[in-house]
């Protein structure tokens, strides 16, 4: 026998509808990736970066998007495995 399951964030026409939280961390993000653009955009001096055996030429900008964005990669990636291994215990 098949059992009906309700979702709380479903109207009866299938769409899903969106509290006031999720529209201001939308609102949040959309003004930092804002602030994002214009920063890489006002930073434009390019700088020569060595790193190991690698050699860049690249805005300033860009260069602390980069490494802004690989500091994030590995901040998920360790949260990820830490939760991941609280939850096999």
């Amino acid at each position: 026998m098949a059992t009906a399951t309700t979702d709380t964030t479903t109207h009866r026409s299938g769409r899903r509808t969106f509290g006031a939280a999720s529209k201001l961390m939308l609102a949040v993000a959309t003004v930092l990736v804002a602030a994002l653009v214009v920063f890489v955009l006002q930073n434009t001096v390019h700088t020569s970066i060595s790193f190991i055996a690698w050699d860049f030429d690249l805005g300033v900008g860009v260069a602390l998007l980069g490494s802004a964005v690989v500091g994030a990669v590995v901040a998920l990636t360790l949260s990820g495995a830490v939760r991941a291994r609280r939850a096999l215990r």
